[in-house]
């Protein structure tokens, strides 16, 4: 009898699977392969945890509490101005095991955490781009795929650093903002979308930026549709309020502080030791004219050696993926969630870049990093440009993720070294390798069902 022939729902299905072994394998062979604290951040955020547990939740410039022998020492911990969310996740787990000596594996689970956070990002990248872009589910397996493979989430994903939770939050929220666009204002999606702008807020400040767009485009559809849905309107300006007061009083806390919101202190501008020790303030147009400066934005550490790879593997289907979601707005197809989501999309990426280059202005650095909560708008582009057409999809992802795959072996390659005034910390090699060779295995499945959803939607 003749068997049957996979959906592509159960091949989506596969899909998010291989996607997820593939971004635990890739983040799992960056902290197996990086030594324990070789970043100052990591030491900061880890210590940050520690405190918590015992009961303290930091300022910035407080002093550091947590043992150490491998690594950076800090003179001060400069996480304080961070809300708690992340630092309780972790607690539970690095402070008992480094109050029983087990320093290395305190780290170690706490770069485990942020592996897990990083592999739910990929689910959300996945779910979000669904929403967005429902008809065509091989480009939210291409766009997950994507996210399993950046080098700048998946690096941050094996170091222990609040990036990334932040990430999920922002890619969650906008995929419910643009489930509610398509399935109007319910109050259970209401409810799931005032969770996750409290947990945004309560993990960076930036996600005000996510919370307001967001809500503004929810808003301004609801108000200016063909019936004006003012019960929609209060119950989401309800869910927007419980989310910003959730989260008050650390904001509060950070005002009374340091006279600001952000909880940055300028007394630590010059601080020896401190991250805003060199600072040079530069206009806003020089900055925003710069090459150096996007160079920096907009291709990750990984690349930065190899800037010409680091272009065609970041820049080039990002700019394919636009054109053709330019080409997709034919007047025939101008339909009010469709244009609402690429507004809210264009919003968040010109508000994110302009804080991100203002901030460089003003003397801070430009961190590739801080362009991360954009990753559901640099995975849907990537996508759209790899998986342009169903007959070209497969080979194009596979080309794609065979170089961002050979970039990531070659990053984790021996030697691996890390920076600090302490001892550097052991690495597991081998077993970086083998999770490296089981995110190979799991890419390439990934790539499969991308091919096969392409050929199951083209018949």
């Amino acid at each position: 009898m003749p068997t049957a022939r996979p959906t592509a729902p159960q091949l989506w299905t596969a899909g998010l699977i291989a996607n997820l072994i593939t971004c635990a394998g890739v983040c799992a062979g960056y902290a197996l392969s990086s030594p324990l604290y070789g970043t100052k951040d990591e030491v900061a955020h880890v210590d940050h945890a520690y405190q918590l547990w015992h009961g303290t939740l930091i300022s910035i410039g407080d002093p550091m509490r947590m043992p150490q022998i491998w690594g950076y020492t800090l003179p001060f911990d400069w996480t304080g101005q961070h809300p708690p969310l992340f630092y309780l996740l972790l607690a539970p787990v690095v402070g008992p095991l480094t109050d029983a000596g087990h320093l290395l594996a305190a780290g170690m689970a706490a770069r485990g955490i942020a592996l897990v956070i990083t592999c739910l990002v990929v689910a959300a990248v996945m779910w979000t781009t669904r929403q967005i872009v429902p008809s065509r589910p091989e480009v939210s397996i291409a766009a997950g795929l994507v996210t399993a493979l950046s080098p700048a989430l998946t690096r941050l994903g094996g170091v222990v650093f609040n990036d990334n939770l932040f990430v999920l939050w922002a890619t969650l929220l906008v995929g419910q903002t643009v489930w509610l666009l398509r399935h109007g204002p319910r109050t259970g999606g209401l409810v799931i979308f005032g969770l996750y702008a409290a947990a945004a807020l309560g993990t960076r400040l930036p996600g005000v930026v996510f919370i307001g767009l967001c809500a503004t485009a929810l808003g301004l559809v609801w108000l200016l549709g063909p019936r004006r849905d003012w019960s929609g309107i209060l119950r989401l300006a309800v869910a927007v309020l419980l989310a910003v007061a959730v989260n008050a009083w650390f904001y509060i806390r950070n005002f009374r502080a340091t006279g600001n919101w952000s909880g940055m202190q300028t007394d630590l501008v010059g601080k020896p030791g401190g991250p805003l020790q060199e600072r040079e303030v530069r206009p806003v147009l020089d900055v925003a004219t710069d090459p150096d400066i996007w160079r920096q934005l907009l291709i990750p550490p990984a690349l930065q050696e190899h800037v010409t790879i680091g272009a065609v593997l970041t820049i080039a289907p990002l700019v394919l993926g636009l054109v053709g979601g330019l080409r997709a707005f034919s007047r025939s197809r101008r339909e009010p969630v469709r244009v609402a989501t690429a507004l809210l999309l264009l919003a968040l990426t010109a508000v994110i870049v302009g804080i991100q280059l203002d901030y460089a202005a003003g003397g801070g650095g430009a961190y590739w990093r801080y362009l991360i909560p954009l990753t559901v708008v640099t995975s849907l582009l990537t996508a759209l440009g790899l998986a342009a057409t169903p007959r070209v999809a497969g080979p194009a992802v596979a080309v794609w993720a065979a170089a961002a795959f050979a970039v990531f072996a070659a990053h984790i390659a021996p030697p691996n070294p890390a920076g600090g005034d302490l001892a550097t910390a052991p690495v597991f090699q081998s077993a970086a390798w083998v999770a490296a060779g089981v995110a190979g295995v799991a890419c390439v499945a990934a790539v499969v069902t991308v091919l096969l959803v392409a050929v199951v939607r083209s018949r």
